[in-house]
């Protein structure tokens, strides 16, 4: 449901107004488009390849196009393409401070005794050249005040770890390359298979040794595997908070510090030229952070993969507010694009830890003290910490749990090149398209042909919820079956025939009070024969309805809690306190979640029950809330359980024949989605995320169906129709017969505007806004995706103009082709009439064009 406040609405609607004026006079008076960090920014300038190996890195192998490498010293890989020359490093590759004072004596010695003797075999022993070692000593980088740090950046592996207990414990970092063999030493031996290699890490940890075995294969085609297995991990892994791998792949910045003879230090800054490019992270349909010197530090980008774990969060209780929440990471997988998006780039993504993995990107900030690069990396939590909960007044203390995460790491990373003419392109298409393949050729994803003229629509129904009455609740109907049949009726009869359709709230109780696998139906909303006539009746129009439930939320007047309640790690019942954003007078305001297992079969349940109604089945909740559940220490159901538990339930309905319908599912049930609901379109709008892009829709292009978020709520602008166009999306309403204020006192209170009366022009504008376009590209591949700005005679891509300006963008030319057939959709979010291939595209509106743009 929408957790919306309530209290809030009139505020949001007066602003909303307000907004809309604004907008409106800057288009009547024909202002230029202004790019936000909701669009899509024209292309990063060309980037120069200033990174270079020494003579200290050996050659490991060199597959294709690749060149391997590999730093001892350091433990830093390097990845050569040989036919572009463009090298990557899976570390900064800078000396420790005092490694460099080392250097430094060695050469004034060399100098003020005539001797070069003693640089000579240090340079030997360094695996460098003389130059390299004076190279080396005269320069640092400012930005690694602690040897910590710098191992860091180097290390190829890094550990975070819990040191100490309780209130004090802290959580520090141990490197696989560190600065003194007391902390640690790694090494690196050829593995079993071909091109394969071990880097055996070792890690001193409070008095204890750590055994980290990372497995790297080195792939012909640009691919990188690092696989850690559990099994393979010994020591003090009780201590582990997680492993990171590779952390500064593809950074860009840094501020270097020259050795100055005078002052007889590093004191001279120089700053390090920004690489042009920046980092992709899977933060709603997609977000981009461009690299920048940032004169501000912000806090680093931390999402976990599907979602925080209710279960292992600190505390067993949590309270929703008015704040607008932010967006999970659905997908494993974020990459960084150098240049102009037809150099180099990688995508980066895990096959295996993916329910234990944290998506990490950390902004360059060149303010004293801080780290100047910009960065992103994978990490891989073993261990969490909680409050552990002592006596019934809640006193608790710090701890972590008392047996490790056990799973294997997988995580490839693929390295693109060039302009997409023969591979993948560098930039975030080029990643989408290449992740997308990955997951097709895992069997996760499988392409799919419709025959079908027009696009879909989706039009779910809100039939009933329950609010306080006298002496108990009373039901609140605001749609009826025969609401639904006059309905649809009603948009056949405008034209809009490919409709499906989830019925939200048709049990007794509404969706609040009602058991989620009650058979049990509303009398004020119909009774099983009427939906069962209902179904079939539209069945045969080709139009598809469906019983729509919410899985994993619970309140304990819906159920008992005991055996169906999950718990958290520190054995309390998961809480979610929601009075601040549900009205005061709503039955329920405390929730919490059912356990995995009993989630799945009531899944099962209800389809058994009532499946053969309908061509498909609507589940929320379950699609995208992962959670575990602890019932005592050797009685738990871990995050992997769960992720079977419902791939099992969902895979039965799908392979019965019945279209599964998600509503913003995680990837581990991709496989089993035929409709993807309520994809998000926007991000979490973090400062420093500058860029929006539709990678999520790109992947998901051609596999399933994939819908809007519901067009009532703030989804319906002129923008927002060439939002849908641009990101090939379907769009969707929720829609009641009654007015909606009816709903006022009940927990879908946040549904605030759902009349069909009010809205049946709209659903008629909107649809045929985006299915005019996206009529043409049925079937098609969805090739590129290309920013241009228009100059007032013709398009250009470029990021500056003639007189070095930045080009604003504004104009999207998404490319399709099918069996040799080539169309292109140009959405012009501008107020300029534009001028593509010889058509005119309106100022804020979409056309499609034969051919590419020329």
């Amino acid at each position: 449901m929408l957790q919306a406040a309530k209290k809030n609405k009139f505020k949001a609607t007066a602003i909303i107004v307000c907004l809309l004026c604004v907008l409106s006079l800057c288009v009547a008076v024909g202002a230029a488009f202004i790019n936000t960090n909701r669009d899509t920014r024209p292309v990063p300038d060309v980037a120069k390849s200033s990174l270079k190996y020494s003579n200290a890195y050996e050659e490991l192998c060199t597959i294709g196009d690749y060149k391997y490498l590999f730093y001892e010293d350091r433990d830093i890989l390097a990845i050569e393409n040989t036919k572009t020359g463009y090298v990557w490093k899976t570390g900064v590759d800078v000396p420790f401070l005092n490694e460099a004072w080392e250097a430094r004596d060695i050469i004034t010695d060399a100098k003020e005794s005539g001797d070069n003797t003693e640089l000579k075999d240090y340079a030997k022993e360094k695996n460098m050249t003389v130059a390299e070692v004076k190279e080396m000593a005269n320069c640092v980088d400012s930005s690694f005040n602690s040897s910590q740090y710098t191992a860091f950046a180097n290390s190829l592996v890094t550990v975070e770890y819990f040191e100490g207990s309780g209130d004090s414990m802290t959580t520090q970092r141990a490197s696989s390359a560190p600065e003194k063999k007391s902390q640690g030493e790694s090494q690196l031996t050829k593995g079993s298979s071909e091109n394969e290699w071990v880097l055996d890490c070792k890690f001193n940890i409070d008095d204890e040794e750590l055994g980290v075995k990372v497995h790297m294969t080195l792939g012909e085609n640009g691919k990188v595997n690092f696989k850690v297995p559990y099994e393979e991990i010994t020591g003090c892994i009780s201590k582990i908070k997680c492993i990171e791998i590779a952390p500064f792949l593809g950074t860009s910045g840094g501020i270097l510090k020259y050795y100055d003879k005078d002052a007889d230090d590093f004191v001279k800054t120089e700053v390090k030229e920004l690489t042009p490019g920046y980092v992709l992270v899977p933060d709603g349909s997609g977000s981009l952070i461009r690299f920048n010197e940032n004169k501000t530090k912000f806090s680093e980008y931390n999402s976990k993969v599907y979602g925080t774990d209710p279960s292992t969060e600190s505390n067993y209780y949590s309270s929703l507010d008015d704040v607008v929440p932010l967006k999970n990471p659905t997908m494993p997988v974020f990459g960084i694009s150098h240049g102009d998006g037809t150099q180099a780039a990688f995508v980066a993504y895990a096959d295996q830890g993916d329910e234990y993995m944290s998506i990490n990107a950390a902004p360059a900030s060149t303010t004293d003290g801080e780290i100047a690069y910009t960065y992103a990396y994978a990490s891989f939590q073993y261990n969490a910490e909680y409050f552990q909960v002592i006596n019934q007044a809640g006193d608790s203390y710090r701890k972590v749990q008392d047996k490790p995460n056990k799973f294997d790491i997988d995580l490839t990373y693929q390295f693109l090149e060039g302009d997409g003419s023969d591979g993948y392109k560098a930039d975030y298409t080029g990643m989408a398209k290449a992740y997308r393949q990955h997951l097709i050729d895992e069997g996760i994803l499988t392409e799919k042909s419709v025959d079908e003229k027009n696009i879909p629509i989706r039009i779910d129904f809100l039939m009933s919820d329950s609010k306080k009455g006298v002496f108990s609740t009373q039901e609140v109907e605001v749609t009826s079956a025969s609401d639904v049949k006059n309905i649809l009726n009603q948009l056949n009869k405008d034209g809009i025939e490919n409709i499906n359709t989830g019925l939200i709230g048709w049990q007794r109780g509404g969706e609040t009070l009602s058991k989620p696998n009650s058979t049990k139906f509303s009398s004020s909303v119909g009774k099983k024969n009427e939906f069962k006539s209902l179904m079939s009746e539209f069945a045969k129009k080709g139009i598809d309805i469906s019983f729509s439930r919410e899985f994993s939320s619970i309140n304990e007047t819906m159920v008992n809690y005991y055996g169906t309640a999950a718990k958290h790690i520190n054995s309390q019942y998961l809480s979610v306190d929601k009075s601040e954003v549900l009205p005061k007078n709503v039955p329920v305001t405390e929730y919490g979640y059912a356990t995995p297992a009993k989630t799945a079969q009531w899944i099962t349940d209800l389809y058994e029950d009532l499946g053969d109604l309908s061509g498909s089945f609507t589940i929320d909740g379950a699609s995208n809330i992962l959670l575990s559940h602890y019932k005592s220490d050797d009685n738990k159901t871990t995050v992997q359980n769960t992720v079977k538990l419902y791939q099992d339930a969902i895979s039965k309905i799908q392979k019965n024949g019945t279209k599964t319908n998600l509503v913003n599912p995680n990837k581990y049930l991709w496989k089993y989605t035929d409709r993807y609901l309520q994809s998000p379109v926007g991000t979490s709008q973090y400062v420093y995320e500058t860029d929006t892009v539709p990678f999520l829709q790109m992947v998901l292009n051609g596999t399933m169906e994939v819908y809007a978020p519901y067009a009532n709520f703030s989804f319906y602008a002129q923008t927002d129709m060439l939002r849908m166009i641009d990101y090939n999306i379907s769009p969707s309403f929720v829609l009641t017969q009654k007015p909606s204020y009816l709903l006022g006192s009940t927990t879908s209170s946040d549904y605030y505007s759902t009349e069909f009366g009010q809205y049946e022009e709209l659903v008629n504008t909107i649809y045929n806004t985006v299915n005019t376009p996206l009529s043409q590209v049925i079937n098609y591949n969805w090739d590129s995706r290309t920013v241009y700005s228009w100059d007032g005679k013709e398009l250009t891509s470029a990021s500056k103009d003639a007189n070095g300006n930045e080009t604003d963008g504004g104009i999207i030319a998404n490319q399709y082709s099918k069996d040799g057939d080539v169309k292109t959709i140009i959405i012009n979010y501008t107020s300029d009439e534009i001028q593509v291939n010889g058509t005119s595209v309106a100022a804020n509106s979409a056309a499609v064009v034969e051919g590419g743009v020329k």
